[in-house]
């Protein structure tokens, strides 16, 4: 009897510790959450100070992307409106040009009407995304109230004597940071904004393949995928890339300009006109056609040179064909890219290379170097 009561006492004692074990886990573990729940809170309250810099800002915020609106650029634009609606701000998305019809699938597909036209900024409040050059903006924004710039390309040509909102990153989208934006500052994002930037980084990337890509853009489509409850991202870019070659009722002038591009490195002027094409056949078909195209684009909108860059994104193929404008383009590109062949039309890359983060810098080092 006497070790019977001993051993009660003894599983008595180790029951005891047993839940106080396990009552001291749990209230850590509590303790723990409430730490990470404030610390999350600090987070949202830190990334959001950002905007009480900017003061009250009277009147409606206009958000845009760039002339010759690309996908990437139009469902910023929107997705980025709809941030700062729901933190209280009164803005609206505007476009600066029509949209392409890969953008117009997209748009369609999620939903969401095209954004009104928007055709002087001066004197207006605007956030710019996508962009931060003068000649690739709105027409008056040299007069224009800019409050915040959002971007993934080198810094460009635009000033404020004001405090701003500047996020500039080397991801594969604009569209990723808007959704980085959306966790920073602790907003949900809803099915249809969600839609639109799984649209925009797939465009922007070429569907992962660019050499832009980064584990951002990445994990950006995954996380929205779940939200728009989009099952398969390859079926999606293939009925995007379809739309994105479809040139069908355009001329070849409207073509260059569909995806186009302005700059000015050390006192030259110089565009580039992005078209997507599906094989080698087209390739070499556009670039002929684009030939007779783009030295008349050139002298017509003041630039020194021009390029039309034919793109192949698509399925694990990765292709870029490049059309200077004249001997003194071509003459670039060749010091650029000394190991690059050209045809006579065009010069050949493989794999394809990405306007921001190869062909521009590329060029930009060539200018400067020459201009020294």
């Amino acid at each position: 009897m006497k070790h019977t009561k001993q051993w009660v006492a003894l599983g008595c004692a180790v029951l005891l510790i047993i839940i106080t074990g396990l009552c001291c886990f749990f209230v850590g573990k509590e303790y723990e959450a409430a730490q990470n729940r404030e610390e999350q809170e600090l987070n949202v309250l830190l990334n959001r100070s950002e905007l009480e810099g900017l003061g009250d800002i009277e009147g409606k915020i206009y958000v845009t992307g760039h002339k010759s609106p690309d996908s990437d650029t139009v469902c910023s634009s929107i997705a980025y409106a709809a941030l700062l609606q729901k933190l209280g701000y009164d803005a609206t998305p505007v476009v600066i040009g029509d949209v392409n019809k890969e953008t117009a699938l997209i748009l369609k597909k999620a939903g969401v009407e095209t954004p009104a036209m928007m055709n002087d900024a001066s004197g207006l409040n605007f956030v710019l995304v996508d962009h931060s050059n003068y000649s690739q903006s709105a027409d008056g924004i040299e007069k224009a109230n800019i409050i915040s710039i959002i971007d993934h390309h080198n810094d460009g040509s635009v000033q404020t004597g004001n405090q701003l909102v500047y996020d500039a990153r080397p991801l594969g989208s604009t569209a990723t940071i808007i959704w980085i934006r959306y966790r920073n500052y602790g907003v949900e994002l809803d099915k249809q904004t969600a839609f639109l930037l799984v649209g925009a980084i797939l465009s922007d990337t070429g569907n992962f393949q660019s050499a832009t890509t980064t584990t951002a853009d990445r994990e950006a489509v995954k996380a929205l995928c779940d939200l728009a409850e989009i099952s398969d991202t390859d079926a999606l870019y293939r009925d995007m890339y379809k739309e994105s070659i479809s040139y069908e009722g355009m001329s070849d002038e409207e073509i260059f300009y569909s995806d186009y591009k302005e700059y000015e490195t050390a006192g030259k002027k110089y565009s580039i006109g992005c078209i997507s094409v599906y094989d080698e056949n087209d390739a070499k078909d556009m670039s002929e056609r684009m030939k007779k195209i783009v030295p008349t684009a050139a002298t017509a909108s003041g630039m020194d040179m021009a390029f039309a860059q034919i793109n192949i994104f698509h399925d694990g193929i990765s292709r870029t064909f490049i059309v200077p404008s004249d001997d003194t383009a071509a003459d670039v590109i060749r010091s650029a890219f000394p190991d690059v062949t050209f045809d006579g039309v065009s010069f050949n890359f493989n794999p394809g290379m990405s306007r921001k983060q190869v062909l521009v810098p590329a060029i930009i080092h060539v200018l400067e170097g020459r201009s020294e």
